[in-house]
């Protein structure tokens, strides 16, 4: 199902901005794919190659004008610090992402693009958001928390050919007020 209502280009949460990815982010994109932590804890894809890393910024600029994804980049400062972003799904509640490079790590980055895309979408109509992690990543269900997030269930899904326990993350309206 698509987004309802068209994401922002740009969106300021505290001091950090969001600014939606180019194909001409492709260098991030290989970047978070040879990061260690983020192939461990993310579904993101390993060691992209030049070609597959273009590809899937120019995939993620498509899906923005398909209205099923809005992929950011997270700046701090003039440094970027990784990605973060809103995607459609079939349910309904939009889901939320995030990976970070290892110098924008413990910077409050991802709890602030977290809690200002999930804030953007109740604003914007949707009654709840979503998000997934992998199960004992400690510091993303950490994230998720301060995000005012609550845990909802456990699932299984695949990553890189196995299957890995994921806990699933509800933030609504009710939440957001809290």
């Amino acid at each position: 199902m698509p987004l309802l209502t068209s994401t922002p280009d740009t969106l300021q949460v505290g001091r950090f901005a969001l600014h939606i990815v180019t194909s001409q982010d492709w260098p991030l994109e290989q970047s978070l794919s040879m990061d260690d932590d983020v192939i461990r804890w993310t579904l993101f894809p390993p060691h992209l190659s030049d070609e597959l890393a273009r590809y899937r910024m120019t995939r993620a600029e498509e899906a923005r004008g398909e209205s099923l994804l809005a992929r950011y980049t997270v700046w701090d400062s003039g440094d970027v610090l990784g990605t973060a972003g809103i995607s459609a799904t079939v349910d309904g509640a939009p889901e939320l992402f995030y990976a970070l490079l290892p110098s924008g790590r413990g910077r409050g980055a991802a709890t602030a693009a977290t809690r200002g895309l999930s804030d953007w979408a109740l604003a914007n109509g949707f009654p709840r958001v979503a998000l997934r992690t992998i199960y004992g990543n400690t510091l993303s269900e950490a994230v998720a928390r301060r995000a005012r997030f609550r845990p909802v269930r456990t699932e299984q899904q695949r990553q890189r050919g196995s299957m890995v326990k994921m806990l699933y993350w509800t933030r609504s309206a009710r939440d957001a007020a809290r």
